[in-house]
């Protein structure tokens, strides 16, 4: 049995699809089908149900998927241990965070980076769910949920102050400056239902039930768009909207929220070279991701653990 038709096989049980299968392995949908293929004909038996929802795993498929994730978790496994020893500072390194903190805090402190680490080459994932860095989807993530299970080291960097805007159009038309914010006579933004629990969400909800929402989101940059745009007020970081000429701050993160910041790496790579150059290069973003620099930069000293 080939490894190759167990990793093609991996991809289209976790995604249900041939077309997200072969975007995850960066490959056309006609060869993730020529592997299902292979695979099927190799055992002479079926793993898959082709039903117009996608692909649906038969009994047999997920037996097969146990082993194969076995199979994986032993691949994967020799893969760190021989990056684990590269003291090169040069090759790929792929890092997964949310789409505001990537484009407003890691891209505009990349110049700098570049200059240091030429023979680095990043790759940024700029995505709102969790990387599963065991199965190397990213080699770091910075992340403000700490993971609670994996082969993984976590460093506290700071914290993600979040406060409340709205354009300065809004407020001027609720005269909203400088007054407590009730809730009841405005319009909020907020996260589509199946997202409700990220970052400023539940609190939202809890104080803004009475508010009729204008929109509800599934992106960062569709958040800050439509706060911009006048829509109503949103939760939003500080590191991105105090630098927004468009939006005024109703309610500081002291009145709101504020949300630890974590870099994560899967043990196994930390003594990559390169690795460990961008794990330290991330750790050092922590004082730009809220207002209080000066604490936030005590906190960008703690270990990793």
């Amino acid at each position: 049995m080939e490894w190759d038709d167990l990793k093609h096989f991996l991809a289209v049980a976790r995604s249900g699809s041939l077309t997200e299968a072969a975007r995850a392995l960066k490959a056309s949908a006609a060869t993730v089908g020529r592997h299902i293929d292979a695979l099927e004909k190799r055992l002479g038996a079926r793993l898959f149900e082709h039903r117009s929802t996608g692909y649906i795993l038969t009994d047999l498929g997920h037996s097969v998927m146990v082993r194969a994730e076995e199979a994986e978790a032993a691949v994967l496994a020799v893969e760190r241990e021989v990056a684990g020893v590269d003291r090169r500072l040069s090759g790929k390194v792929r890092v997964a965070t949310t789409e505001d903190i990537s484009a407003m805090v890691v891209v505009p402190a990349l110049p700098e980076f570049r200059r240091q680490h030429q023979g680095i080459e990043l790759e940024i994932l700029g995505r709102i769910d969790l990387s599963n860095l065991t199965r190397r989807d990213a080699d770091l993530a910075l992340r403000t949920v700490r993971p609670e299970r994996g082969d993984l080291l976590v460093r506290r960097i700071g914290a993600v102050d979040l406060g409340v805007y709205c354009s300065r159009g809004y407020a001027d038309a609720h005269s909203l400056a400088g007054r407590t914010v009730d809730f009841g006579r405005v319009e909020i933004i907020t996260w589509v239902e199946e997202m409700a629990m990220l970052r400023g969400g539940a609190w939202l909800a809890e104080r803004a039930a009475e508010s009729a929402v204008a929109l509800r989101v599934n992106t960062t940059r569709l958040l800050f768009d439509a706060c911009r745009a006048g829509l109503g007020l949103a939760v939003l970081p500080c590191f991105g909207a105090d630098h927004d000429a468009d939006l005024v701050c109703l309610m500081p993160p002291e009145e709101v929220l504020s949300v630890d910041a974590w870099v994560v790496m899967h043990r196994d790579l930390a003594q990559t070279a390169r690795v460990r150059a961008v794990a330290e290069f991330l750790a050092g973003l922590g004082p730009r991701l809220g207002r209080a620099r000066g604490q936030n930069r005590v906190i960008a000293e703690e270990e990793w653990h």
